[in-house]
Parts: C-alpha cells; sequence; structure tokens
C-alpha cells in the first residue's frame, strides 16, 4: 500500500493486522534512524471484510430474483438460475435436480460430459441425495475422499462438490450442485459456506414462486371437478389451432359431445352420482385420447376435444371409439348403484367444414343436435361449409 512516496506494509502479529510505516531519518545524506508506525487496522479489515461479504449478497439477491422477473416459464427460469448461480459464486460445474415423486430428476446442467450427464439421470446421485436428506443441513459437502471413490467424478475432474437442498415452503423439492475441478477449492471457508446457503434459499424462494405462478395459472384454464382444461383454455387454444393450420396448410378437426339423458342421472342419484359421472367420462375421453389432443369441459355434460392435423374421417373413427368405450363402461356410483351412459358426438373439421372459430364451433353444434335429434348414441360429421357471416344470417328473425 503506498501513500506519495511512502511505501505501507501489512503484518499481522497475534491474530490482529497491522499497517507499518517505517520513515528513515538522514543526516548529511547518510541514515542515522528509523521512525516505524504501526497502525491496527484489524477493526478495519473485519468491517472491509464484512462490507465486501454483504455486497456479495445483495449482488446475490439482486442477481437472482431478476430471473423470475424476467419470465414465468419454468425451464428458462431454471436454465438462467443456474447460469447466474455459477456467475456469482466462482463455480465452474453446476447441475439442478427437482423432486418428482421419491426420485430426483435432472433439470439443468452446465460443465458436464454427456456421459455425467446420462449417468446422472441413471440415479448416479440418488444415495448422495438420500444422505443429504438425513442430515437436514443447509448444505451437504461431499469431500475429496467420497469424491475418490466414485470413478465416474474422479474421470469428470470434479474435485469438490456442494449439494445446496432446495424447497418449495417446507417440502423438499431438490438439490443444487455446484463443483469445481480445481484442486485448490477442494475446501470451503464459512463465507463461501454461508454465501452457498443464502443461494439455496433464494433459489428455493424463487422456485417456490415460479411454483405458485403455475398453479395459479393452471387453476385458470382448468375445470375444477374433471381436472380437464376449461372453454376458457379452449377459446384461447383454438384461435392458436388455426393459425397453425392456415400456416402449414394441415386440417384439424374438433369433437363436441353431450350425455345423452343426464338430467335424468341427477334427478334419480343427486348431483353428487352426476359428478361421479363426468368425472368417469374425462378419465375416459384421457385415456381413449392421443397426447397431442386437448380435451376440454365445455360446460355441464358437454365435453370438446381438439384433435390437432386430424382430417374428418379420423377424428370420425375415434369419436366411435370413445362412444363405444363410455357406452361398455359401468359408472359406479356407491357401494350398490350402478349406472351405464351413452354419448351423442358432433365433429366439424377445419378448413372444410368452417372458414373461423366462431363458424367451426357452430358447425360442431349443429352436427350435435342433429345427432341428438337422429336418436341419440351417435356421432355425425357436418355437412357443408359455413363462416361467421353466415351464421349471423341464420340467426336473424
Amino acid at each position: 500500500m503506498k501513500s506519495g512516496a511512502e511505501d505501507f506494509e501489512k503484518i499481522t502479529y497475534n491474530n490482529r493486522q497491522f499497517e507499518v510505516l517505517i520513515l528513515p531519518f538522514t543526516v548529511k545524506g547518510k541514515q542515522k534512524l528509523l521512525r516505524i508506525i504501526f497502525k491496527d487496522i484489524t477493526r478495519f479489515v473485519h468491517l472491509e471484510s464484512e462490507l465486501l461479504k454483504r455486497n456479495k449478497e445483495l449482488i446475490i439477491m439482486s442477481t437472482l430474483s431478476n430471473a423470475f422477473i424476467s419470465t414465468e416459464n419454468m425451464d428458462y427460469v431454471i436454465e438462467d438460475l443456474l447460469d447466474k448461480v455459477l456467475l456469482i459464486t466462482d463455480f465452474t460445474i453446476g447441475w439442478l435436480m427437482l423432486k418428482e415423486g421419491e426420485a430426483f430428476k435432472l433439470m439443468s446442467s452446465r460443465g458436464i460430459s454427456a456421459e455425467f450427464h446420462k449417468s446422472i439421470e441413471g440415479g448416479l446421485l440418488d444415495a448422495i441425495c438420500n444422505d443429504a436428506d438425513k442430515t437436514g443441513e443447509p448444505l451437504y459437502i461431499i469431500e475429496s475422499s467420497g469424491i475418490s471413490k466414485n470413478i465416474l467424478m474422479r474421470k469428470e475432474g470434479i474435485f469438490s462438490l456442494i449439494a445446496i437442498p432446495l424447497f418449495s415452503g417446507k417440502l423438499h423439492a431438490g438439490y443444487l450442485f455446484l463443483a469445481n475441478s480445481n484442486k485448490q477449492t477442494e475446501s470451503f471457508d464459512f463465507d463461501i459456506v454461508s454465501l452457498l446457503a443464502l443461494v439455496g434459499n433464494h433459489v428455493s424462494l424463487i422456485l417456490g414462486k415460479l411454483k405458485l405462478f403455475q398453479e395459479t395459472k393452471r387453476l385458470s384454464i382448468t375445470d375444477s371437478l374433471t381436472g380437464l382444461y376449461n372453454r376458457r383454455y379452449f377459446y384461447k387454444h383454438i384461435d392458436i389451432e388455426i393459425a397453425r393450420s392456415k400456416r402449414y396448410g394441415n386440417a384439424f378437426s374438433v369433437m363436441l359431445f353431450d350425455i345423452d339423458n343426464f338430467k335424468r342421472i341427477n334427478d334419480t342419484y343427486g348431483h353428487q352420482a352426476g359428478d361421479i359421472v363426468l368425472q368417469g367420462l374425462a378419465k375416459i375421453l384421457l385415456t381413449v385420447s392421443r397426447e397431442t389432443d386437448i380435451v376440454v369441459r365445455y360446460g355441464g355434460e358437454e365435453f370438446i376435444v381438439i384433435l390437432p392435423v386430424t382430417a374428418e374421417d379420423e377424428a370420425f373413427a375415434l369419436a366411435e371409439r370413445i362412444k363405444n368405450t363410455v357406452e361398455e363402461t359401468v359408472f359406479t356410483l356407491n357401494d350398490s348403484e350402478n349406472v351405464n351412459i351413452t354419448l351423442s358426438g358432433g365433429i366439424a373439421s377445419f378448413p372444410l367444414s368452417a372458414s373461423d372459430s366462431k363458424a367451426l364451433l357452430y358447425a360442431a353444434d349443429s352436427a350435435l343436435y342433429s345427432a341428438k335429434e337422429a336418436g341419440k348414441n351417435k356421432i355425425i360429421c357436418f355437412k357443408g361449409k359455413i363462416n361467421e357471416k353466415s351464421i349471423q344470417k341464420t340467426s336473424k328473425p
């Protein structure tokens, strides 16, 4: 440390730190005396260290918080979080695992080989995660002696590894692993450990907020009784499907189903029995439909299925399969009462049946009405093509 032409040196003595200034006195060009000044800077060094630590904590909080503010997309936030954690902690390797049931799923990784990535997905670290669970500590440090026993870690060049538990409320949600390939970082001092514990707290908080946001969003677009998508989601998604169909030139179809004589079930057995039937039908629709299909409870006893990249004949075959499955199913209402139901369905396809979303729904509803008029327990495809203007004309008195 320098002040003008004077040199200051820092020394440590008896666990205290000093700045030492040596001033030579000269007489007629000859050095006669040395003046030595000691300044106890222990308190200032501690304050400086504390300020640096607090500054690092603020950087951590600010940096990690921005990951959530920028987007609510789960995958993107996790990727961004991991990048930011590595940046502010000076680790070179990291991966994040979230709990799914009793297993841990690798969500994101940095600095590891494809082989090691595959090994993690295969359960390489499950034992470590389970051991860390038992400790209940905010950090679980795997020492070099433990790493040396793991051939894959040693092959990966990992010399230090920390597992930071993540929580969603009081529930254990996963682990953030941080590692280095530098032999000099085999041990960690108290400040690093406390900062990493802070990182774990903030990552947990952000993941908790993200999960809450996603759950709120899910509830806004799903039916509380059946768990299917609701009418709100249908109107949003049907426009997306039409835009996709126009862009790629693919047809898609919608199936509109209605439970025949559903009022009779409610009147005979009660509304609770009606709910059981609705829930049972929802399960059948999800089971028989394909993974790409969008199953919606449109309202009451009406259900809609959006079939992407599906022509009318394919939609009809699937609708018949659903109708037959429902007809063969016995719905158990209670210990002593069972009931059978039938479905009527209407099918409309884009662009064959309609040129816009409103007309497409109108066409499916018209086909459903025809199925009801024809004696119920039938599937009918809409014939012809309509648009919103023709609907308005037919609606006029």
